[in-house]
């Protein structure tokens, strides 16, 4: 089922789907608005990609076990067994085992390949794209050529970006009580070679929240951040020893999504951006400053539990996915992110209230200061554990897609 609506945010800047004060200040009209596709309506899976899988030159929409032809996103195909899921249940009967999704080319042919997360604890697989055999759509039976990517990867919130410096995608996550880098292998039959960053520590846990990467001492190499610290990537790396240990505080609490590094004020260094807690509230920046050759940080808050913790009065719950990204053009990186509908089944503080997705415009003012002005993209959707961006129909402007228990939907920038 797919259907279309018209989500100009200019008109709705100021509505309160999420909660609001009266005193809050109003929020400013922007030019920015979006259409909304729902690709699916079923719970397929809790996050969703973009790829170009059929070598079309047209991007495509990955989610689940199934793919959608771009532009129109009209033709589904599979390339695994299709199954959809309740969105609550006893136990893990409203989990998908389809936590998140990631588009690459892992062999020398021209198709691009697909990379599987499961539920946390379970094995990751990659795909082989069968160029042009796909799977029907109501396939339940047959799979694709596939292999295994890693046999645990433990987080919700892995990513797939290129760390080491080879100019190819590595999967960061926690497996086995530990940070981890995991090389693709192009041969099917063969497992990744997984590289440890960190030594074995019991805080990592399964169902761990927060991760990321980028390049926070200025060396030139990405570093890896999560929710009590960051790990600092050596300039001769030996991929057997772990990386040096800086903590902070970043997410105490249960911690949150993922995780960026970007210079936020504009001053040469780059500051974390974080989630502070995946199933419950808040979002935060960290500013990096000096403390004569130590680095450390100071935390501005963004979003808390109350409205009064948002100078726009903007507040949602369960913020378990997050992109950095440049939505409106200006050449500074904004954040998109939302509330994960369903999570645990409606245990969650704030499960009942809309699923909303915001993006929030990062503004620099003259005094140094920074601000991020929330703008509502939808209150019937939200996110699940990804947020996937890219240019769908090739206009040059920033598209966003989420999978979770709502289904699937494409957010078209016009």
């Amino acid at each position: 089922m797919k259907t279309l609506s018209l989500i100009t945010l200019a008109a709705i800047s100021s509505m309160a789907f999420a909660k609001e004060i009266p005193a809050a200040k109003e929020i400013p009209v922007t030019g920015v608005s979006f259409q909304k596709i729902q690709i699916l309506d079923k719970f397929i899976s809790e996050g969703a990609s973009i790829g170009d899988i059929n070598a079309d030159g047209h991007p495509d929409i990955v989610s689940g076990s199934l793919w959608w032809q771009g532009p129109a996103f009209e033709n589904s195909h599979a390339f695994a067994p299709v199954k959809f899921f309740p969105i609550k249940g006893p136990g893990i009967t409203g989990y998908s085992n389809n936590f998140l999704s990631f588009t690459s080319h892992l062999t020398a042919d021209k198709w691009i390949d697909i990379i599987r997360v499961s539920l946390p604890g379970l094995p990751g697989d990659w795909i082989m794209n069968p160029g042009e055999k796909p799977l029907p759509a109501n396939n339940t039976t047959q799979h694709c050529t596939h292999g295994k990517c890693q046999d645990n990867i433990c987080n919700e919130s892995p990513q797939f970006l290129n760390v080491i410096g080879d100019d190819k995608p590595e999967l960061l996550a926690y497996s086995h009580q530990q940070i981890t880098l995991a090389i693709p292998n192009p041969n099917p039959n063969q497992p990744w070679q997984v590289l440890p960053v960190s030594p074995k520590d019991k805080r990592f846990q399964k169902y761990q929240h927060g991760l990321g990467a980028g390049d926070i001492n200025g060396d030139q190499l990405p570093d890896i951040l999560e929710k009590a610290g960051w790990w600092q990537q050596p300039a001769a790396w030996d991929k057997k020893s772990p990386w040096t240990f800086h903590p902070y505080p970043f997410a105490p609490q249960q911690g949150g999504a993922q995780m960026f590094a970007y210079d936020i004020d504009g001053d040469g260094d780059n500051d974390v951006v974080t989630a502070l807690n995946a199933h419950a509230y808040g979002l935060a920046w960290y500013e990096q400053v000096k403390d004569g050759d130590k680095i450390t940080f100071k935390k501005h808050t963004v979003m808390t539990d109350k409205p009064e913790g948002n100078p726009y009065g903007v507040c949602f719950s369960q913020p378990h996915a997050m992109a950095c990204v440049d939505i409106d053009g200006d050449g500074i990186k904004d954040l998109v992110t939302g509330k994960r509908f369903y999570a645990h089944n409606g245990r969650d503080p704030g499960a009942h209230d809309p699923a909303v997705i915001y993006w929030f415009r990062t503004t620099r003012k003259p005094d140094g200061s920074v601000e991020f002005t929330p703008h509502l993209i939808d209150d019937n959707s939200g996110v699940g554990c990804q947020v996937a961006t890219g240019d769908l129909n090739k206009d040059g402007q920033v598209d966003i897609v989420i999978g979770n228990k709502k289904g699937v939907f494409a957010f078209i920038q016009r």
